[in-house]
């Protein structure tokens, strides 16, 4: 896909952690709050997508009105996902190309929410004592907005905890071997290949030339990737990770899975994510260039933007970057037009009374 595609981690959640705990929430998170063509939306899913990670507790800290901003988005990314299987998007070697190359992820997702459902439990004790303190430290809490906020601290913690847990057990069951030498030779200034092996994984590799393109992709451009590339601390971090993500890959591989209703619903996530890039790439695609007189045209309009230590910087300092930021609200403008096209044939309800448990 072209760069100036629209991250779908800004349409919806990618990938959900649903689990169950904390008492006052245990039946809200599995409600529907809004239903799309059919396709319904749980409470979990939009507490997720507004912080709550887990969706174990209420988003306290925000008005319902901001509640339903993010619903409004989750919406969309629904459409778009919708529209996209409709246009037969998800029969296309793009599709299939992402779908393979996001399998890792699905399968390390569906660990960790089968963990997590088995085994982060939240205590009425816990819950209580936690909300005390919570008071304590600020009295203008209610009782309920501390057992909230207490449920979602906990959960925080007890999530980290698996997390640690279960990657410790990944890299014990499926351990690494990482060519120390080969990474400090390549800090050092020596020739080292692409395909020079720097760690293995059970029977997987990583070579230098995966590191590079991770890494290029982090600091775009020959100058912004020039130093990492050569970097024996930014590599050993990037060979790190992903030989973290390969022992998780193998373990879970290994938990019993296959046809797990976790394992379902982390790829129907992953997969509703690529159809929308790939429905947004389509769409913005159109009538995105830029011409100079309109990079002119918005330089004179927002003089005020463009002072620097009482002075104003020159048009040609500031031409590429001022037609990249109308590209892209271009863009954002033909997609936004997009979704309100699909909204308007669409069946949408929304269960408003839900709203405020979100």
């Amino acid at each position: 896909m072209r760069n100036h595609r629209f991250c779908a981690a800004a349409l919806i959640l990618a990938a959900a952690v649903a689990f169950g705990g904390g008492c006052s929430t245990k039946n809200a998170k599995n409600e529907t709050v809004a239903t799309v063509n059919g396709d319904d939306v749980k409470v979990v899913e939009l507490r997720e997508f507004l912080g709550s990670r887990g969706g174990v507790s209420a988003v306290t800290n925000l008005p319902v009105a901001k509640k339903k901003e993010g619903l409004d988005r989750l919406l969309a990314g629904r459409l778009l996902a919708q529209e996209a299987r409709a246009e037969g998007l998800d029969n296309t070697d793009a599709f299939r190309s992402a779908v393979s190359g996001n399998e890792k992820g699905v399968w390390i997702n569906a660990l960790l929410r089968k963990e997590i459902a088995s085994r982060v439990k939240i205590k009425d004790s816990d819950l209580k004592d936690q909300a005390k303190k919570m008071r304590g430290a600020d009295n203008t809490l209610s009782g309920a907005d501390a057992e909230a906020r207490a449920g979602q601290a906990i959960a925080e913690r007890e999530i980290r905890k698996v997390e640690e847990e279960l990657i410790a057990a990944a890299k014990k069951d499926v351990p690494a071997t990482i060519d120390t030498e080969a990474i400090g030779k390549i800090g050092n200034g020596g020739n080292v290949t692409d395909n020079a092996v720097l760690a293995t994984v059970g029977g997987e590799k990583i070579t230098y030339g995966q590191v590079r393109k991770v890494l290029q992709a982090a600091a775009p451009g020959p100058h912004g990737a020039e130093g990492l590339l050569k970097n024996p601390i930014a590599i050993r971090r990037v060979v790190d990770r992903e030989a973290t993500g390969m022992s998780l890959y193998a373990y879970a591989k290994k938990q019993g899975l296959d046809g797990s209703e976790e394992l379902k619903s982390a790829r129907a996530e992953m997969e509703r994510a690529v159809l929308i890039n790939l429905l947004a790439e389509k769409v913005i695609a159109k009538d995105a260039s830029v011409t100079d007189k309109e990079v002119e045209a918005a330089y004179a309009g927002h003089g005020q933007m463009f002072i620097k230590d009482g002075k104003k910087i020159p048009l040609a300092q500031v031409k590429e970057q001022l037609r990249a930021y109308l590209g892209n609200a271009k863009r954002r403008k033909a997609l936004d037009e997009y979704v309100e096209s699909l909204r308007k044939k669409a069946k949408i309800t929304v269960n408003e009374s839900v709203l405020p448990k979100v």
